[in-house]
């Protein structure tokens, strides 16, 4: 590993491996699979986060610490917005990372990524944030900051990234090699801002509508590329291959304006898409879901 040794060897101990069971009939294991693997931070002596995909719709979490010692989950808590999970422990405790701040996540400080790989042997990477700012995907997520680094993922998803201090800034996400960023990590001051909702087991902030539509943004367009199985879009009649022109009669050219103006609503409240399909115009009503019910 060629993270600084002293830093790593201290924030080894908060690492964990998680392995999630999901049943077939769950909305989600069409896509992400019915068994998981990632990895964790302890963000307290019974409390690791993680990225939430890789425990949504879990039957069961096995938690393992570095030391090897099981744990139980005996609470996961999801949090669609953030794309952050908080999962509740019982067991032999953590030892928790050190939490850092919103200003210890600047362009051009250096970072490092410590994971584990399949076989749960210890990876870890360097390199530098080189930017914080605006991402949107393809799933109806956007955050307003996340962290780009140039640190390249060795092992498994949800891994913690420090800064050289060895303080948590940031779960890792995913994998932005195909357009050269390397690593995108969700800031850990988003968990702060949300921390008393997940402990309840609550997720934060008000719902949003939902739709259950993979958009994607070229060119200054949003094109369908599939709709969720089910989901309200499907059940509207919105398809693949898609193009939205407006929703609620603002114009969208990209995937931030087609945000914003979704979530406008709350689950249960109507948009309407204009949309072109083979040539002609149309307008499709669609009753807004909540995604946390529909995941559940």
């Amino acid at each position: 590993m060629d993270s600084p040794v002293a830093v790593a060897r201290a924030a080894v101990p908060s690492v964990v491996f998680l392995r999630a069971e999901i049943p077939a009939r769950h909305p989600s294991a069409a896509i992400l699979g019915e068994e998981r693997i990632g990895v964790g931070v302890a963000v307290g002596a019974d409390r690791v986060l993680t990225a939430h995909y890789l425990v949504l719709g879990a039957a069961h979490v096995q938690c393992t610490g570095v030391d090897g010692r099981p744990r139980n989950v005996d609470r996961v808590t999801l949090d669609h917005e953030t794309g952050l999970a908080l999962l509740a422990l019982g067991g032999p405790v953590l030892r928790p990372a050190t939490l850092g701040q919103g200003e210890d996540s600047s362009p051009g400080r250096p970072v490092f990524i410590l994971t584990l790989d399949a076989s749960r042997e210890r990876k870890g990477a360097t390199g530098h944030i080189s930017s914080v700012g605006p991402f949107e995907a393809f799933w109806e997520y956007m955050l307003d900051r996340a962290i780009m680094t140039t640190a390249i993922n060795p092992g498994l998803a949800g891994a913690p990234l420090f800064d050289a201090a060895g303080r948590l800034i940031g779960v890792v996400s995913l994998g932005l090699a195909a357009v050269g960023r390397y690593s995108l990590a969700i800031p850990v001051e988003l968990y702060r801002r949300r921390q008393q909702e997940l402990e309840k087991g609550e997720p934060g902030g008000p719902p949003r509508a939902w739709t259950g539509i993979y958009p994607q943004g070229t060119d200054g367009s949003v094109v369908l590329s599939g709709v969720v199985p089910e989901g309200p879009a499907d059940r509207a009649g919105l398809a693949r291959g898609d193009l939205v022109l407006s929703v609620d009669g603002a114009s969208v050219s990209s995937l931030a304006e087609l945000y914003r103006a979704m979530w406008r609503r709350r689950p249960g409240e109507t948009l309407s898409f204009r949309i072109l399909r083979d040539g002609a115009l149309r307008v499709v009503e669609v009753v807004a879901g909540d995604r946390n019910v529909f995941y559940r």
